[in-house]
């Protein structure tokens, strides 16, 4: 099948006066261009501008007739070029469809093989690790082969193993570094979860030891203000006070709660 057409003359040209029309409707133009109407002259203004319009929709009236004129032969030739085309376009549908089904069969098909594939590679493999997770799109195109499909699998498992091995042996916080790995398979980003754990590790083990030593140093004063309540309860009630010295390591606020201390028991205490 195909199309023959039979030679069409060419319309000729159309001719009209169309030097003369431009040439004094160009004249025309220049002295409107410079013409000030008078007030009793808007009548002549009004007349001129109907005949320079008359003759607009003239030219436009037989530009349009003739265009209907020479598109009409045209018109009808796209008229029949467009119902074969709705003619071709019923088979083209049923033929796209099918071919559209057999390729998603394919696949369907290919994909049933990797997924085998990937299954007979699971004693080689962590548990926790899914298909889905190394999956390429690619990898259904017809022109990728089932053997570098093979490969690539093999290349992403051994280099899961690979990474697993690295992690595990991180000094501390291996297996939250692995539960990152399970989740990402990024391997730079699951040491430095690790790393991230470790740093908080050591600054909440730093501030409990700050926290530690400070309980530490008030309990020092304390233990000798008790020993001291002590001996006193056990003095005669006509002993006489005495000074005692004692030098104490606080910070500014226990100093403060010391003093504190001193001022409800009436004790009477000097800087040495």
């Amino acid at each position: 099948m195909e199309l023959k057409v039979e030679q069409v003359a060419i319309p000729e040209k159309i001719a009209f006066n169309y030097e003369e029309l431009k040439q004094e409707l160009s004249d025309k133009v220049k002295m409107y261009e410079t013409l000030v109407y008078t007030d009793d002259q808007i009548k002549s203004a009004k007349a001129d501008r109907a005949d320079l319009n008359r003759l607009k929709k003239a030219l436009n009236d037989e530009r349009i007739r003739r265009e209907k004129e020479y598109m009409q032969p045209f018109n009808a030739f796209k008229a029949q070029i467009n119902e074969i085309i709705g003619i071709i376009d019923k088979p083209v549908a049923l033929i796209d469809k099918q071919i559209k089904e057999y390729e998603e069969q394919q696949r369907q098909e290919k994909k049933k093989k990797i997924d085998d594939f990937f299954d007979s590679q699971i004693p080689h493999m962590p548990v926790w690790l899914h298909i889905s997770m190394i999956w390429d799109e690619k990898w259904l195109n017809a022109s990728v082969s089932m053997k570098s499909i093979q490969e690539e699998i093999g290349a992403r498992i051994e280099s899961v193993r690979s990474d697993l091995a690295t992690l595990s042996e991180l000094p501390e916080f291996a297996f939250e570094a692995i539960e990152t790995y399970k989740t990402t398979l990024d391997l730079n980003r699951s040491i430095a979860e690790g790393h991230r754990l470790s740093e908080m590790q050591k600054r909440k083990a730093g501030q409990e030891r700050i926290k530690a030593e400070q309980e530490k140093v008030v309990e020092k004063p304390t233990m000798a203000m008790q020993y001291q309540a002590k001996e006193e309860a056990v003095q005669s009630p006509k002993e006489m006070p005495t000074y005692v010295c004692f030098k104490a390591l606080l910070t500014v606020t226990q100093a403060l709660e010391l003093k504190e201390f001193f001022e409800r028991r009436n004790i009477e205490f000097s800087r040495i």
